[in-house]
């Protein structure tokens, strides 16, 4: 497991005047509802996501031109993401409001090369953030913000980044991906998307009811475990590498010490399990406190009929696996994984399915807002498999690199399992794992995925 550490270089821009595109056809103005899924509390938050494209030798043109075209010529398909996202009067839900603004579009320019960065792939987050076009949002009021706004930084070595601020209250990481895709084929030349989009976000709205809501982990509030070293404003975000060998040695050791080998695991529950317990004990959380994992679970199947190809919206419930800290450190990898697997599975009941929407519901009704020590909860997102990968060769083949960017306030609970880049090729078929910790925590933490890394060697 090779870890990288974030140096802070310095990254100067200079920036020319910001645009908005607008769709190249005329489109009507609307106010479209959103569902259930997109109006929760906790997809309230911007992705920041960096996408990092070498110079091509064989291609001198500029990609400037042919992405502000294919987003002009996107935004006829998906014409939503061009409004502005604001709250209704009577409910408070969110609506976009299509009113023919534009999409914000930022060109900037670096003296330096991007190998010098090695590429984005250990580069301070905040430094990295300069890659991506701000967006200012004050949740509690009711002014408008774009959902949608992209950035596009050309480097002296001929190499590129484009940036992309994007509203988890309109999609998910699989309508992320829908939409670049879209962006890239139009910036390659073709004259439409291979998929279309679908709104349909009444599909997933939950039923009122006069229910109390339930708080997510509501029950355990004054059980939660706490850390001594959070709150802290020394928090580092690290890149940990995991080769496929080790990955699947693990996985075969695994299967080795299960009682029902036939069932196997996946590359997330083994590795989820491994990070949750490392993360735990670098944190020193009090063993009698309960810390929880929370693990997103796509429902797009689980709907009858299934929700179509080209729906972009959020698609995907949390469930959550709750133990003390003394029952995490004392079980091992094999048996933390049984639970990770068995919570997925809950994920595709049609009843979790139609409770969670209904909870959601009532949170909102209530405005409920979650109070009380987190510094046990871990959030592990698997980015691999939702289509990110691919497909994005418009004149500079693919990205050799892609960086999410998580907000600071919240980046301490969540954790990003990733595909690595296209750098180093001993890293094919392996991960890398995203995580941001109190500094003093990181370094234990790494160590603990060293040691686990040896216990199965």
């Amino acid at each position: 497991m090779a870890n990288q550490t974030k140096p802070i270089l310095p990254l100067l821009l200079e920036k020319k005047p910001l645009e908005l595109i607008k769709p190249s056809k005329h489109i009507p103005c609307e106010t479209l509802s959103l569902s259930t899924l997109d109006n929760d509390l906790f997809n309230e938050v911007m992705y920041a996501t960096i996408y990092v494209f070498k110079a091509n030798e064989k291609n001198q043109n500029d990609p400037v031109p042919l992405l502000r075209k294919a987003l002009s010529e996107l935004l006829v398909y998906y014409y939503p993401l061009s409004g502005k996202l604001m709250r209704r009067e009577s409910d408070r839900k969110l609506q976009l409001v299509f009113w023919r603004e534009g999409v914000p579009f930022q060109v900037a320019t670096a003296s330096l090369n991007l190998s010098s960065l090695n590429y984005i792939e250990n580069l301070d987050d905040q430094v990295a953030l300069r890659l991506v076009p701000e967006i200012e949002i004050d949740y509690d009021s009711n002014v408008s913000y774009h959902p949608l706004a992209l950035q596009v930084t050309k480097f002296s070595c001929g190499g590129f980044t484009i940036g992309t601020a994007l509203t988890h209250a309109v999609c998910d990481g699989f309508g992320v991906a829908q939409i670049i895709h879209a962006l890239t084929e139009l910036a390659a030349g073709k004259s439409e998307p291979t998929v279309k989009p679908v709104w349909q976000r009444e599909r997933l709205v939950g039923q009122f009811d006069y229910e109390h809501a339930k708080v997510p982990g509501g029950h355990i509030t004054s059980l939660l475990a706490t850390s001594p070293y959070i709150p802290t404003s020394d928090m580092v975000t690290e890149t940990i590498s995991i080769q496929a060998r080790n990955i699947n040695r693990l996985k075969d050791s695994l299967m080795r010490e299960s009682e029902y080998p036939k069932d196997g695991f996946t590359t997330y529950e083994v590795l989820s399990s491994c990070i949750w317990k490392a993360r735990s004990r670098a944190l020193k959380l009090n063993l009698d406190g309960i810390t929880v994992l929370g693990v997103a679970v796509g429902i797009r199947h689980v709907l009858d009929p299934p929700l179509p190809k080209g729906f972009y919206g959020n698609a995907y419930v949390d469930v959550y696996i709750e133990l003390t800290v003394r029952e995490l450190q004392e079980a091992s990898i094999s048996d933390i994984a049984k639970h990770v697997k068995k919570a997925k599975k809950t994920a595709y009941d049609k009843g979790y399915l139609e409770e969670e929407l209904k909870n959601t519901e009532r949170l909102m009704r209530d405005d409920v807002k979650f109070e009380g020590a987190s510094d046990g909860l871990l959030f592990l997102t698997d980015w691999r498999n939702i289509g990110w990968f691919g497909s994005m060769d418009f004149g500079w083949n693919e990205p050799v690199n892609l960086r999410p960017l998580t907000e600071q306030k919240s980046a301490v609970h969540i954790g990003m399992i990733l595909k690595p880049s296209q750098l180093d090729p001993s890293m094919e078929g392996g991960v890398k794992v995203i995580m941001t910790l109190p500094r003093v925590a990181m370094v234990d933490f790494k160590r603990e995925m060293n040691a686990l890394n040896k216990l199965y060697y």
